[in-house]
């Protein structure tokens, strides 16, 4: 076993393996210690929303896909340090952050990243991002040099392969989810959505490989995941039913022209001929910018709670950690959040995602660590709904006494 693979394994694993879920926790540590994600779930405009982010503020968070550190990074914070047990993650954002800094234009830019392939890619990661990467992101990447010519960077990951075999699957049967992309207005969308995209969750199959908790590893969500997203089943009702609603959510809700996480979803690619439908750290108007301040991110293997420990006190006071709340047993969760009471600064303001919609933390962390924080329930509530991701179940906001 690999260090990386010990250190998500503990993460992960909560119970004894000898138990059914200790078993798919360890798969899960296992399976999950690879290039999973191409992109980050999590919507940046919400993000920005609650995390207020101006040029003092000084943000540690999950890398994933690493965008949403970039995304960040258009606000001009003093320093965004993005931290990932999974090290293929940090790969991927030092992949992104040399290519930001070295390459020449903003079109070569987006051909990483915005296309995800292009003829000329290969050979500008040769000459100007290759030579600039530290030894092991190199050697990572040198191996997958393809990816950037002629497959492409969405196709690729765990979650590309997932998300490519449901696509097939869906036109096998019939359906085909691009063709929401199509819409002029919501009434489409939900026309698109109906013909297209919802008899999807009829089929046998999906209902039958649907339910198991090994088929959302290719999401990204462990088993104890699985177990909190049950939690918002109706009575009666199916998981099935739970995936259907999101899906429609993420089809239907928000103006599709510009919902580039409906697009990765249902086309598995970005907005490449009017732009609208990408992220705020592929646009044009962003490139200089970011470019000028690439030096304020960081990119590092490791735990959060370890990083924010290793820091003097107030190094942080913007923390965002995806769904990771989810993967936490309670002793796990105190121990990250005593530490941010002890070493955050006052004030500092703490976002994350649930599969469910309720915060863990108000059960799981001790009363008197608990009043620490002031949960901006209802803000949360409301930024929640904004989510064009659509994937989790709630959003929550914590700010630091």
């Amino acid at each position: 076993m690999s260090s990386n693979e010990a250190t998500l394994q503990s993460a992960v694993q909560h119970k004894a393996t000898v138990s059914k879920q200790g078993i798919l926790q360890k798969m899960f540590a296992v399976w999950f210690d690879a290039f999973v994600y191409n992109q980050i779930w999590e919507d940046p405009r919400v993000d920005l929303q609650a995390l207020k982010l101006d040029e003092n503020s000084r943000v540690i968070t999950i890398s994933s896909g690493g965008c949403n550190a970039l995304n960040y990074l258009v606000e001009k914070p003093e320093k965004v340090t993005a931290v990932d047990l999974n090290r293929h993650h940090i790969f991927l954002l030092r992949l992104k952050l040399a290519a930001l800094e070295f390459l020449p234009t903003h079109g070569d830019f987006f051909a990483f990243f915005g296309h995800g392939k292009g003829e000329q890619n290969t050979k500008n990661y040769q000459r100007f991002i290759a030579p600039n990467l530290d030894e092991e992101t190199r050697n990572f990447w040198d191996k997958k040099i393809g990816i950037f010519n002629k497959d492409g960077l969405y196709e690729h990951s765990r979650n590309g392969y997932f998300l490519r075999f449901f696509h097939r699957f869906a036109n096998l049967i019939g359906c085909q989810p691009h063709k929401v992309l199509e819409a002029k207005n919501k009434a489409e969308q939900l026309e698109l959505y109906e013909k297209y995209v919802n008899p999807f969750f009829d089929s046998f199959f999906i209902k039958t490989v649907g339910k198991l908790p090994i088929t959302m590893f290719g999401l990204g969500i462990p088993p104890q995941q699985y177990e909190e997203l049950k939690k918002d089943l109706a009575e009666g009702g199916s998981i099935i039913d739970i995936y259907r609603e999101r899906t429609k959510r993420l089809a239907v809700d928000y103006p599709i022209s510009e919902n580039y996480f409906a697009w990765q979803a249902f086309a598995r690619k970005y907005d490449t001929e009017k732009f609208q439908a990408v992220p705020e750290y592929l646009k044009a108007e962003n490139f200089a910018g970011l470019k000028e301040n690439v030096s304020r991110v960081s990119a590092k293997i490791g735990s959060v709670t370890d990083e924010i420990k290793s820091q003097p006190v107030g190094t942080f006071n913007r923390f965002v950690f995806l769904d990771a709340q989810d993967w936490m047993n309670p002793p796990i969760l105190t121990d990250l959040w005593s530490t941010i009471a002890e070493r955050g600064e006052k004030g500092s303001r703490i976002i994350f995602r649930t599969a469910g919609a309720n915060s863990p933390l108000e059960n799981a962390l001790p009363t008197e660590l608990l009043a620490k924080f002031k949960y901006e329930k209802d803000w949360s509530e409301e930024l929640f709904k904004q989510d064009r991701a659509s994937i989790y179940g709630g959003f929550h906001l914590y700010i630091l006494q």
